[in-house]
């Protein structure tokens, strides 16, 4: 069984991030060196995915998802309706 070190992976062309955490060779998620405006709002961390799932280049196989933390909170709560383990603050709320 292969043993994944919570290090930024050597697929991640992203080496201006802080890596934060990583899943095997498949995502890698970071934050920004500096704030990204987008739609009125600041991205401030990168969610990337490996689509290849080989651990070395090409990049080009690589989806770079800058986020911020209202898009974390939607996914979250998008992920407890698929995995109905409801961590969100949203999934809690009584509608």
């Amino acid at each position: 069984m292969t043993e994944y070190r919570q290090e930024r992976p050597p697929w991640c062309p992203h080496v201006d991030c802080v890596f934060r955490r990583r899943v095997t060779d498949a995502v890698c998620g970071g934050q920004l060196p500096k704030p990204e405006p987008h739609d009125g709002a600041e991205n401030t961390h990168r969610v990337c995915l490996n689509l290849s799932q080989d651990p070395t280049p090409p990049r080009g196989e690589v989806v770079d998802l800058q986020v911020n933390a209202t898009d974390l909170d939607w996914m979250r709560w998008v992920f407890d309706a698929l995995d109905g383990k409801e961590t969100s603050w949203l999934s809690k709320r009584k509608a």
